[in-house]
């Protein structure tokens, strides 16, 4: 599965424990608007600094139904490269198949399986 992923909104949230990051926006398949998106990224002081890299849990939510088919990614964010990596940790009937599927995010293309 091939997605380009469309940034609209990127806050960051420092609390005790390090600093957060939520991220949202829409998901396109071959130029048709097909999902919407939320990522969150947690930096921990002393677990994730030294390698400035993230845990990283980004869900898709389908159009078309409601409640929204959907797919939860989890893995990590490097900072430095701005790359993502994990696989499908949890998804809708729909989209069950492709749980445990690797995926990589560079940039805002988004390759799952």
């Amino acid at each position: 599965m091939n997605l380009t992923l469309k940034r609209e909104s990127l806050t960051n949230v420092d609390d005790a424990a390090g600093r957060w990051q939520f991220e949202g926006g829409e998901v396109f398949q071959e130029g048709k608007h097909v999902a919407e998106y939320a990522s969150t990224k947690q930096v921990v002081h002393k677990g994730t600094e030294a390698q400035n890299t993230a845990m990283l849990t980004v869900t898709l939510f389908f159009l078309g139904q409601k409640p929204a088919e959907n797919l939860t990614l989890q893995g990590d964010d490097d900072f430095n490269s701005g790359g993502e990596i994990g696989s499908v940790s949890a998804a809708s009937s729909a989209y069950a198949a492709h749980i445990g599927k690797q995926f990589k995010r560079t940039g805002d293309t988004l390759v799952i399986g």
